[in-house]
């Protein structure tokens, strides 16, 4: 007997080899701006047309599986569309993506067909709109304000204060996303090149006739608004809809109305040729760029217009590369506030850049944080050490529980007293909780190494061991240095050497209460503690929760890493 789905089944699935009927519009952010909320409400008024309205823009707000920043793959993000719009002629997304992420959509020649749209808005409108939908908290109810907090995190502050632009504090958001709005303004060469179509939409708002082309082209020719269609549709573009405001959309009256500070700004941080582009599509921006316009970023010494992120395993120097970094750029680090309970090393909301600081800590590098340093633009340093060497220095940390004159006792001084050495060095390899101390062993230290590794080997940040600074501290200035913009004499490669020697070091761990962190010679543990069933513990960990850190590690050229130094 044979089995088949019938024609019913076939019919239906008939329909997965008609042409896509997928189509985007890009757009800078939807803000509540009446204009663009217009567009999708005009292409919906069509019966045969789906259109949504910034849905994977909105959605991180309220489903936290990714950062506001991030969006579905386009690729599989076309196929559910696809899917979901079935019984219409076309379905599109409206302003969840930017122009310039279409590249490996439309290069696919499976999707090159795609019709993608891009709108652009009078910048100083466009600014209005950018600023109040952040001073209104993105349109979020009272007491959340994660997305809000994103923003802040990713604006340019290092750059606003190279520039001399007026300060600020985090609660004067009219002043921060002004001139992180600016910045975003530049995006527009990346657009140029990424999509082929770009429409101011005023001009659609003004022409029926270039809506009606703009119709056509979304969906291939299969979808036509008759005049009483385009009748429905431009109705609605004198009436506000539900949560938006009425906002003054001159840009002359609004440009007028702008204090010295924003004028300052808008000088400092729009290119030339930026508004060169906006000008090309008809936009008249009042001489508002030409004084002053070409403004050199580029500082004195050290490039302090991005922010620096340092990211380091525990017990691999973290102190030693801070005063390093403080001596070369002269700004103080920073780290989280400690709360009480264990640490979340992976919360990417903790990641803050003051004024006059650089972060630093052991931020475990999540898909999630590497999106925030991307945002901030941040110089990026990842501090590893060799993991045996580690479980050396992680056990001396616990039996003398050194950080406990900081405020930051772990509990369990003296945890190893009467146990044998090699029994000691298991448990601090695999954890243990007493009634003390509950230690997680060594695979969370692997899974941070990991996630650096994996950072560094997509170019997010620069890999510096230990070692190679205790060893050729020299070069290891060099290269920091390099990668911030600084140019060093031998005179300041001296100074920041000798202010960072083992000596002065030690002075201010005295001074901070944490002189614990440094041994002499005959208080440190031999590296022959580490036998061979040590060495068999550590490779079980990497193969269950660190499974690519062995070929990152060897690509990196720095297997010795994972190698017992000196084991028995």
């Amino acid at each position: 007997m044979s089995v088949t789905t019938g024609k019913f089944g076939e019919d239906i699935r008939k329909e997965l080899e008609d042409d896509y009927r997928v189509f985007y519009v890009t757009a800078w952010g939807y803000a509540a701006d009446h204009y663009f909320g217009w567009l999708p409400k005009a292409l919906n008024s069509h019966r045969e047309i789906f259109a949504l309205l910034a849905h994977e823009g909105s959605r991180p707000k309220y489903l936290k599986e990714r950062l506001r920043s991030e969006r579905p793959e386009l690729v599989p993000f076309t196929e559910f569309l696809n899917d979901m719009g079935m019984t219409y002629a076309a379905i599109g997304d409206c302003y969840s993506y930017r122009a310039m992420q279409f590249a490996p959509l439309l290069s696919n020649p499976t999707y090159s067909g795609i019709p993608v749209v891009n709108l652009l808005r009078h910048p100083v409108v466009w600014l209005e709109f950018y600023i109040r939908w952040r001073a209104g908290n993105m349109r979020m109810r009272a007491g959340a304000s994660d997305p809000l907090a994103h923003e802040w995190r990713v604006a340019s502050h290092a750059l606003f204060r190279a520039l001399g632009l007026k300060e600020y504090d985090k609660n004067e958001i009219d002043v921060w996303a002004a001139y992180q709005g600016m910045t975003q303004l530049g995006a527009v060469l990346s657009d140029l090149n990424a999509v082929q179509n770009h429409v101011p939409i005023e001009q659609i708002i003004e022409s029926p006739e270039l809506f009606q082309k703009l119709v056509r082209l979304l969906t291939k020719e299969k979808v036509i608004f008759e005049q009483e269609d385009l009748d429905r549709a431009y109705e609605m573009v004198p009436t506000l809809f539900p949560g938006e405001a009425p906002v003054n959309a001159n840009p002359r009256t609004l440009y007028e109305s702008w204090p010295g500070w924003k004028v300052d700004a808008f000088r400092k941080l729009v290119r030339s040729e930026v508004a060169e582009v906006y000008r090309r599509f008809g936009y008249d921006l009042f001489d508002l760029d030409k004084p002053g316009t070409l403004v050199s970023v580029k500082q004195p010494g050290p490039d302090l217009s991005r922010p620096i992120f340092v990211s380091s395993l525990m017990k691999a120097g973290t102190w030693l590369v801070r005063g390093m970094l403080e001596e070369l750029t002269g700004l103080k680090p920073y780290e989280p506030e400690i709360r009480p309970g264990q640490p979340d090393y992976a919360d990417e909301s903790l990641i803050d850049f003051p004024a006059g600081h650089f972060f630093s800590w052991h931020m475990v590098l999540t898909p999630h944080v590497e999106a925030v340093l991307r945002g901030a633009g941040a110089h990026n340093f990842f501090i590893v050490r060799n993991v045996f060497d580690l479980i050396l220095s992680m056990y001396n940390h616990l039996q003398n529980d050194v950080d406990a004159a900081l405020g930051r006792s772990v509990g369990g001084a003296g945890c190893f007293n009467g146990i044998e050495d090699e029994t000691a060095i298991a448990m601090v390899i695999n954890g243990f909780s007493d009634r003390t101390l509950t230690w997680r062993g060594l695979s969370p230290h692997l899974k941070h190494m990991e996630s650096l590794f994996q950072a560094a080997s997509k170019g997010l940040g620069t890999l510096i061991t230990y070692e190679g600074i205790v060893v050729q501290k020299s070069e290891v200035l060099k290269l920091m240095a390099d990668r911030i913009g600084l140019q060093l004499t031998d005179d300041m490669i001296a100074r920041i050497e000798a202010e960072t020697s083992v000596e002065k070091m030690q002075e201010r761990a005295v001074a901070r209460g944490n002189e614990g962190h440094f041994r002499s010679e005959n208080q440190r543990q031999p590296r022959n503690m580490i036998t061979e069933n040590h060495v068999n513990m550590v490779r079980s960990l990497l193969i269950r929760d660190a499974p690519e850190l062995g070929g990152l590690v060897a690509g990196a050229g720095l297997s010795w890493l994972l190698t017992p130094l000196g084991s028995k």
